[in-house]
C-alpha cells in the first residue's frame, strides 16, 4: 500500500450494482473484502426489473431539516434523498421516461437529475413528492456538479460541458447558459478538483481532463478508456473507477484504481463480485 501522510483522506463512496446499494469504505483499509472496510452502507429498496436496478450516483450533501443526506440516481427511472443517520429516504421520485444517471442538490432545496435518455436536466423542490418543476434539454446527460465557489451548476453531455447560472429558490430556480467547453467525446463524469477552487475534472470516452474553470481550457490527464468516474483525496492521490468487463454489465468492475498525484498508478482495491459504477469522495465539501 502506497503511504500518504499530510492531508486527511476522506472515506471513499461507491455505487455497488452487483448489491444496488451504497458502500462507503475507509481509505486506509487495504482489504475491501470483508466488512471491516465498509464504514456506511444503504441498500435500494429495489433491484432488477425494477425502476431501481442500476444504481448509478451517489454524493454526500446537507441540508437544514435533516442534516448529512445521501442522494442516489438509479438508471431504471429512480432519483431519491435519503437520510444518513438513519437510511430514510425522505424524498424520490420515479421516472420512468428518463433514465437517470446523475443527482445533485442545489441552494433553495432544489435538486438537479441529469438523465441520459432522453437527454435532459430536470428541477424537483426536495420538499415534495412531485413532478419536475423545470426541465432543461442537454442530449445524454451523464453528470451534474454545483460549483458553490462561482454559483454556478455544471453538467456534462454529448460532446460538451455546459456552466449555467443560477438564480431564484424553490420552485422559482431558473438555469441560464453561461458558457459552453467543447469536446469530441461522450461526456460521462463531472467533479471538483479537491485544493484547487479554479478547476474540475471531467472524463469522456478517450480519457480524463482538467478543466480550468477561469480559461475554459482544459488538458488531457489520463488517456485510460472506460473512465466512469475520476476523483481526487485532499492528499493528492487520485481515484478513478473503469470499465473492466468483469461482470454482466461490463460498464463496471470489482476494482477501484489509486493514482499519485501525478497520475502514476500507484495501487488498487477489489471487492470480489462487486460492479463499481461510480465512485465519489464521502464529504459534502466542494473543496
Amino acid at each position: 500500500m502506497t503511504r500518504i501522510a499530510a492531508r486527511k483522506s476522506h472515506p471513499i463512496a461507491t455505487a455497488d450494482q452487483s448489491c444496488n446499494g451504497v458502500l462507503v469504505f475507509d481509505p486506509e483499509a487495504a482489504d475491501w473484502s470483508g466488512p471491516a472496510a465498509v464504514t456506511w452502507r444503504w441498500s435500494a429498496p429495489g433491484g432488477a426489473g425494477t425502476s431501481w436496478q442500476h444504481l448509478s450516483d451517489v454524493r454526500l450533501r446537507r441540508t437544514q431539516a435533516y442534516g448529512r443526506v445521501v442522494l442516489v440516481a438509479a438508471s431504471g427511472g429512480r432519483a431519491a434523498m435519503v437520510r444518513e443517520d438513519t437510511g430514510a429516504i425522505v424524498w424520490q421520485t420515479v421516472t420512468p421516461a428518463d433514465s437517470p444517471h446523475a443527482i445533485e442538490r442545489i441552494p433553495g432545496g432544489v435538486i438537479v437529475v441529469a438523465s441520459g435518455a432522453p437527454g435532459r436536466l430536470r428541477l424537483y423542490a426536495d420538499t415534495e413528492q412531485s413532478a419536475p418543476f423545470r426541465t432543461v434539454p442537454l442530449p445524454r446527460a451523464r453528470g451534474v456538479l454545483y460549483d458553490p465557489e462561482h454559483g454556478a451548476l455544471w453538467a456534462i453531455g454529448a460532446e460538451r460541458l455546459v456552466r449555467y447560472a443560477v438564480s431564484g429558490r424553490g420552485t422559482a430556480t431558473t438555469l441560464t447558459e453561461h458558457s459552453t467547453v467543447r469536446f469530441e467525446g461522450e461526456g460521462r463524469d463531472l467533479q471538483p478538483v479537491y485544493g484547487d477552487p479554479g478547476a474540475l475534472w471531467f472524463t469522456d470516452t478517450y480519457g480524463v481532463y482538467r478543466l480550468d474553470v477561469a480559461t475554459r481550457r482544459y488538458r488531457q490527464v489520463d488517456g485510460a478508456s472506460g473512465v466512469s468516474a475520476y476523483t481526487n483525496q485532499p492528499t493528492g492521490t487520485r481515484i478513478r473507477a473503469r470499465s473492466q468487463a468483469a461482470g454482466p454489465r461490463g460498464w463496471g468492475g470489482p476494482t477501484v484504481e489509486f493514482l499519485d498525484a501525478d497520475g502514476t498508478p500507484a495501487y488498487a482495491r477489489t471487492r470480489p463480485g462487486a460492479e463499481f459504477a461510480t465512485v465519489r469522495l464521502w464529504t459534502p465539501d466542494f473543496r
